[in-house]
């Protein structure tokens, strides 16, 4: 990413990725295929997919989705937010 994607004002490449038609549609199937549930609480409204993991055969699965749709679940985003605070503490 150049320097510049980071300036004020200006969206970076991950904002970019999610206003993609790509992660859209990628989005559309997941939620689909998850009954627009979070598939940890229940909750049919605040929806966003959270990457499981990034990573398949230690190559990037990232602009793949569709190739790895067992790699992503529909989350509200308060358990999408504890899912990322859980994995980042220390065990």
């Amino acid at each position: 990413m150049s320097r510049l994607q980071h300036r004020r004002g200006r969206r970076s490449s991950y904002v970019r990725q999610l206003q993609s038609d790509y992660w859209q549609e990628v989005c559309r199937i997941v939620r689909l295929r998850d009954g627009h549930r979070c598939q940890l609480c229940g909750r049919s409204y605040s929806l966003e997919i959270h990457h499981k993991t990034y990573y398949v055969d230690g190559q990037s699965i990232v602009g793949r989705e569709k190739e790895h749709l067992d790699c992503l679940i529909t989350l509200c985003a308060e358990c999408h937010q504890k899912q990322h605070n859980h994995h980042g503490q220390a065990k």
